[in-house]
């Protein structure tokens, strides 16, 4: 058993963050507290089911939805599951003070409201690549919010995994085929907010995930981020594609449900265990998944640098956890054998 002493802000970290987990690979080692585990499992797997946003949007998008549409839809049956799962399970969650409420709403109108109008205006201008690659500069946006906000340490490992991440997304993405970015300067500006208003979510929720359940703080972050987008929706068309495709509403239940309520869910608890930016910078996992599930269910190229581009978002999580062997060995005292 290994122990050294406690790190990071306080309030990210239980006291079983003094338990080490250390492996070594020639000089180099990785170390991370089981709190640390916990977090990046936690990621992991709203990262997952966040990168299987794009095969249920798309075929949402084949039944003749708009982008728009299924922004809201995909809060709307969130918010309806939500509803029945607090009432069926514990409806002492509905409870929250007014300030927290607030704050809660808040969150929902920027994380959710202003990201979905944010991004789905981008990519009308300037693209589906181009935005999606302006989203990733989210982390960035995470370290400057965080080091505002919470206080959170800045080191050089946290900026060059950004840069890492980034680097990884943006090869995942085009891999290394550029001809698709377009210079609408609106829609840039657009992608560069829809990255702003998705890199503060992390650090919002850290701040209430301490309080009250993840339930409760899903619960209103979605009702007014509904109410944001609601204006954007043409319901009576929506309503007709509902009628010609009744497949739809499971689809569209399955989209409230994975890549909403259980991966916002996770990547809540694992704020729990992990600062804001490196929850943000594991999060990118995400485009591994959709291009794994990219190549297995459509039969995409995996391959040259688009392979360099997940490991790339692979070794971005991993290594602000890294150390030379000889200084891990220094920051580590030994208890038991």
């Amino acid at each position: 058993m290994l122990e050294v002493s406690p790190r990071g802000p306080q309030g990210f970290y239980r006291p079983d963050s003094e338990i080490k987990a250390v492996w070594k690979w020639g000089g180099v080692g990785f170390m991370a507290t089981v709190t640390d585990l916990k977090g990046y499992f936690y990621v992991g797997i709203s990262a997952f089911f966040w990168g299987t946003l794009g095969l249920i949007a798309t075929t949402m998008k084949s039944k003749g939805f708009s982008s728009f549409d299924i922004a809201f839809m995909r809060l709307f049956f969130g918010l309806t599951l939500l509803f029945l799962m607090i009432c069926f399970s514990d409806k002492r969650k509905f409870k929250i003070d007014r300030k927290t409420l607030l704050f809660c709403l808040m969150m929902g109108v920027i994380n959710q409201g202003f990201f979905n109008i944010f991004y789905f205006s981008a990519i009308i201008r300037v693209g589906i690549t181009t935005g999606v690659i302006l989203l990733y500069t989210a982390p960035i946006f995470t370290m400057v919010f965080s080091r505002i906000i919470t206080k959170e340490k800045l080191t050089i490992k946290k900026f060059l995994s950004i840069i890492m991440a980034f680097t990884g997304c943006l090869l995942t993405v085009t891999g290394g085929n550029f001809q698709d970015f377009q210079g609408n300067i609106i829609g840039i500006i657009y992608g560069i907010l829809a990255g702003i208003s998705y890199g503060i979510l992390p650090v919002f929720n850290s701040r209430v995930v301490d309080k009250y359940h993840s339930d409760t703080i899903m619960f209103y972050s979605f009702f007014s981020g509904l109410l944001i987008i609601l204006p954007f929706i043409q319901i009576p068309q929506m309503l007709t594609v509902f009628s010609e495709n009744r497949e739809t509403i499971f689809i569209g239940v399955g989209l409230g449900f994975f890549p909403t309520i259980i991966s916002h869910l996770f990547f809540i608890r694992s704020l729990k265990y992990l600062e804001p930016v490196k929850a943000s910078i594991a999060a990118n996992f995400e485009v591994v998944v959709a291009a794994l599930t990219a190549f297995l269910i459509y039969h995409e190229k995996l391959e040259g640098l688009k392979l360099l581009g997940i490991l790339l978002v692979i070794g971005a999580t991993i290594f602000p956890n890294l150390l030379l062997f000889s200084n891990l060995i220094g920051r580590v005292k030994k208890i038991s054998l």
